[in-house]
């Protein structure tokens, strides 16, 4: 398989990234996609989230690696994304939410895609075209802007116009996927074991359009 380095950024906090791409991994390797994850986040929330898993279930096997890569240091960072250029297969990168680390552009310029998990609040709608703004001065991935953590239940005429809007204009600068519902099951994740059932269908739309956005499949 060709390879595919994917990040999964936003400068926004709170819009899921890290939960996404443990999910995503998830769903690559069930299907038989070779897949590793990188975590580039000061806050190594999937590196440790794994550790700990590990730390109690010692003896599952993993199903995808998760390595840390440190950012701060400029030479490392460069060295590291060369070689994971050569990985025969899909790469994640869970990025930090930052625009001032100038070091992350290493990463940047290394992405073939940024899947850009988004809100449809107008906070997170303006810091996702700040963020957009500043990708596209540095690096060419095609962008993919996932909505998630959405609360379908909403049906006021407004909101749902707000909505159809926002979709309409964030399809301006990138492949807008399906939702991804606001759950419990989105929320809580694992590095080790296969998807729930109520996780699956929370996310199989979604990561199926992706998979074919991406042509994962040729």
């Amino acid at each position: 398989m060709k390879n595919k380095i994917i990040i999964f950024s936003n400068i926004k906090g709170g819009v899921g990234k890290t939960t996404l791409c443990a999910l995503f991994a998830s769903y690559l390797a069930e299907r038989g996609y070779p897949v590793m994850a990188i975590d580039a986040d000061l806050q190594a929330s999937l590196y440790r989230h794994r550790k700990r898993e590990k730390d109690v279930a010692p003896e599952v096997q993993v199903p995808w690696n998760v390595d840390l890569l440190d950012t701060a240091n400029r030479e490392l960072l460069e060295r590291v994304m060369g070689k994971l250029k050569e990985v025969p297969g899909v790469v994640l990168i869970d990025c930090p939410g930052n625009l001032n680390d100038r070091n992350l552009e290493y990463i940047y310029k290394s992405a073939d895609t940024a899947i850009i998990p988004v809100s449809f609040d107008a906070d997170t709608v303006d810091a996702t075209g700040i963020f957009v703004k500043a990708l596209k001065t540095v690096s060419a991935a095609d962008l993919v802007l996932i909505p998630n953590r959405i609360n379908t239940s909403e049906k006021k005429s407004e909101e749902l116009r707000q909505r159809a809007q926002t979709t309409e204009f964030l399809g301006l600068v990138g492949t807008v996927i399906p939702t991804v519902k606001q759950s419990v099951a989105v929320k809580r994740y694992t590095t080790l074991y296969p998807l729930e059932k109520n996780q699956l269908s929370a996310v199989e739309p979604s990561f199926d359009k992706i998979i074919e956005t991406l042509h994962l499949n040729e």
